[in-house]
């Protein structure tokens, strides 16, 4: 089994994840993250069959696979999946089985129980200022009896403050996140490592396209764009 290290945001770590599958697997060391972030996506990480440890480090190590080489391929109109592929000299057509979800879950759980919600997490990173938010949530209430925000309080904090939309905060690990998307009406989120873990699961979700940076999609037709 390989060892793996990646510095990138969490998103970009989630993205990560074909390439370690298809290089046989291992243990993956999280470099000079955010403690905070790097405790939420932990589990999330370790519950893939692949991956046999997770560690955060301060300093990058020699002779383990380089992650980050995916940033030599990395633009704002690339698929970052390819970029993490091709930075290991891994040809993306010869993977495509990515497409149809590369995160599993080790049980079935369900999270919130008797009703039909749906979830939404929207973070400032390349955010649209034109994107009609209230005309989301209205869509979610008209198919859901509930709508939960999920993501870090701040986040939260920050949309009531804009758009002043009357919607629920679940606080959840991005495990978590995993099993509600799972049972959920429908997922709308942004350019925001929540949107990777719903791309990850193989599952129907809406996004808001960051402005300029088509990377932050996967151009599928299981994905919606809000804001086209």
């Amino acid at each position: 089994m390989k060892t793996f290290v990646h510095s990138g945001h969490t998103g970009d770590i989630i993205f990560s994840l074909p390439t370690i599958k298809a290089m046989g697997g291992g243990t993956l060391l999280i470099h000079n993250f955010h403690k905070q972030r790097y405790e939420a996506v932990k589990p999330l990480l370790e519950a893939q069959t692949y991956i046999d440890g997770v560690a955060w480090v301060d300093t990058k190590p020699s002779g383990v696979v380089d992650l980050d080489k995916f940033r030599q391929y990395a633009g704002n109109y690339n698929n970052l999946i390819e970029c993490h592929f091709k930075g290991q000299g891994l040809n993306p057509d010869e993977h495509q089985w990515w497409k149809d979800g590369w995160l599993t879950l080790p049980h079935d759980m369900t999270l919130i129980n008797g009703i039909k919600y749906s979830l939404i997490n929207r973070t400032t990173n390349y955010a649209d200022p034109h994107c009609d938010w209230n005309k989301e949530v209205d869509y979610l209430k008209s198919i859901s009896d509930e709508v939960y925000f999920i993501g870090y309080p701040e986040e939260y904090a920050i949309f009531n403050c804009i758009f002043n939309r009357q919607t629920k905060y679940f606080t959840c690990n991005f495990l978590e996140a995993a099993y509600l998307m799972k049972k959920a009406v429908m997922f709308t989120g942004c350019y925001s490592a929540l949107s990777t873990v719903a791309m990850g699961l193989g599952i129907p979700y809406r996004l808001e396209q960051a402005p300029g940076h088509t990377c932050s999609s996967l151009l599928m037709p299981r994905e919606t764009i809000i804001n086209d």
